[in-house]
Formats: structure tokens, sequence, C-alpha cells
């Protein structure tokens, strides 16, 4: 039995319902990649990561980042961001930021997923 379950509209390859942690996590990268505005009816619903994509790959980007990861999260209720051993990396070379996100899930062990966000600039 499954504390979380949800339809699998990002990869219905995988079965047309989510358990658990696949549930939450379909809904926290539904929420990062949404933005806010764009829902019917929820029109505050969504984080708006878009908004960094021409901006300077360094350290106060990353921080402000972060503050609006934070936020946008607390939207998911079944997922509590830890901030101590989350961050967001810069990485100028290859012009990325790297997102490591920590989350306590009641019911659930400690889980943690790395996600790599690349912003190329156009030539």
């Amino acid at each position: 039995m499954s504390f979380y379950s949800d339809l699998n509209y990002l990869k219905p390859s995988k079965g047309p319902i989510l358990e658990d942690i696949d549930a939450i996590w379909q809904s926290i990268y539904s929420i990062l990649g949404t933005k806010p505005g764009t829902r019917v009816f929820r029109r505050a619903w969504g984080g708006n990561l878009s908004r960094y994509l021409f901006e300077p790959c360094d350290e106060i980007t990353a921080r402000s980042m972060m503050y609006d990861i934070e936020e946008t999260l607390k939207q998911e209720p079944r997922a509590i961001l830890n901030m101590s051993e989350s961050q967001v990396i810069p990485d100028p070379t290859n012009s990325q930021f790297i997102l490591v996100l920590s989350f306590d899930i009641p019911g659930f062990s400690n889980y943690e997923k790395t996600i790599t966000l690349t912003f190329k600039q156009r030539k």
C-alpha cells in the first residue's frame, strides 16, 4: 500500500500510476518547471527558474536561485526541503548550474536527488 499516488504524465511508458517518492518527485519537477500564471485557477502555482536563463553564472545568481527554489517548493507540502544539504552550484565553464536538492519526506527516509540544468547562451 502506498502513501501517495499520482497519474504518471511525465513518463507514461513506466506505467499509468506513480507511487510514493516517484509521485512526489514528479510534483516537485512540475512545480519547478511551470511558470507562475500558466495554470488556470492556480495562477501562483509554479516556479520561475527560466528567468535565470540569461543571468551570469556566478555565486550571486546561485544564491538567488536557491532562495526562489526554497520559496517555490513550499507549494509541495509532502516534501520538506532540507536547506542544510541543498545547494545551487554555479559552473561557469560549462554555463550551467547544478542543483542539489535534498528532501525530508514524512514517512520515508531522507531522499536526495541531483538535477543538472544547463543554460547555454546563444552565439
